[in-house]
């Protein structure tokens, strides 16, 4: 922050220099030298507002944001209660220093290149849309128009909904290690995982899940996937024998079965809007955000199909000829 203001300042004082100048032919007049006061007054003014605000900083991230969102790109729409891991999962794939390139109190917005094709080297931008969950409206209603496009040309192609097996809890307002949450969820582990499964099922239900849909919809989406996130907490209370009857060999349909529910509800809610000349994935992925397991494949999976889609529709079409 602070270079980008010395260089607003570099670049406002050249422009007074060069004003001075071209005025200069003028000094001669009566009105020359009053020209140029009232001129270097002005500048100074700009120089001072540029380096003890974040005004020009702020224009400037604007204009770049502006022009960010108006690529080609394939857009990943999160949508999940809070603490669910949405935030993470987004900087497991991207990277975990990775910040958002525009954030309100409510809306986020990440924004990347991922490799496509390692063969090949081809890339692809992609825009990721995050959202603090505590309230649906904070990703519905509040949701940026610039990152999900206009409504009715909606540009969203894949939607998440993440789902997790414990909260976040937080200590003197930091939260919890992996470990310290594993500690946590060894005791009274069932009850503490189905509190949790309760709560998603409040936040995702079938009329909300209608006015995602009608938020995001258009003919670009492609896919919609159920992400159960922090399977590596269930796999360590599994492996300290938590929870009876459930092995490592079968945690996966443990987890899945759990949301089983939620799973039918996001399904059919996804089937109501898929029509012959449109068809939508539909995905179940199980993930940890917190090591990256299945994470990078989850996202990939979608923007191979973008790309592919993409490629297709950018081809011209061949003109039939008369035999």
């Amino acid at each position: 922050m602070r270079g980008r203001r010395y260089l607003i300042f570099i670049v406002l004082v050249v422009l007074a220099m060069v004003a001075v100048v071209l005025l200069n032919g003028g000094m001669g007049s009566a009105t020359g030298p009053v020209m140029i006061g009232i001129l270097l007054t002005a500048v100074l003014v700009l120089i001072s507002v540029g380096v003890t605000t974040d005004f020009y900083s702020e224009l400037v991230d604007s204009m770049r944001t502006e022009s960010l969102l108006k690529v080609n790109a394939c857009r990943f729409y999160l949508y999940g209660r809070g603490g669910s891991g949405k935030t993470t999962l987004i900087k497991s794939w991207l990277g975990g220093d990775i910040r958002p390139e525009q954030s309100t109190k409510f809306f986020a917005f990440y924004s990347g290149e991922k490799y496509v094709d390692l063969e090949t080297k081809k890339q692809s931008r992609i825009i990721l849309s995050d959202y603090q969950g505590q309230s649906p409206s904070q990703n519905t209603l509040n949701a940026s128009a610039k990152v999900l496009g206009q409504p009715g040309r909606r540009l969203i192609n894949a939607v998440f909904f993440v789902v997790d097996i414990a909260p976040r809890l937080e200590r003197n307002n930091q939260p919890l290690s992996t470990e310290e949450l594993i500690d946590w969820l060894a005791t009274d582990t069932e009850s503490k995982i189905q509190k949790r499964l309760e709560q998603h099922l409040e936040y995702i239900v079938p009329a909300i899940l209608e006015i995602v849909f009608a938020t995001v919809y258009s003919t670009n989406l492609l896919n919609v996937t159920l992400v159960i996130n922090k399977i590596d907490l269930l796999e360590s209370v599994v492996a300290m024998g938590c929870i009876p009857g459930i092995s490592q060999a079968n945690v996966d349909e443990y987890a899945r079965n759990l949301f089983r529910r939620i799973e039918m509800n996001v399904r059919e809610a996804c089937d109501r809007i898929t029509s012959p000349e449109h068809h939508i994935d539909f995905n179940v992925s199980i993930v940890s955000a917190a090591n990256g397991t299945c994470v990078a494949q989850t996202f990939n999976e979608v923007l191979r199909r973008y790309a592919n889609v993409s490629s297709n529709r950018s081809k011209p079409e061949r003109r039939r000829t008369a035999a």
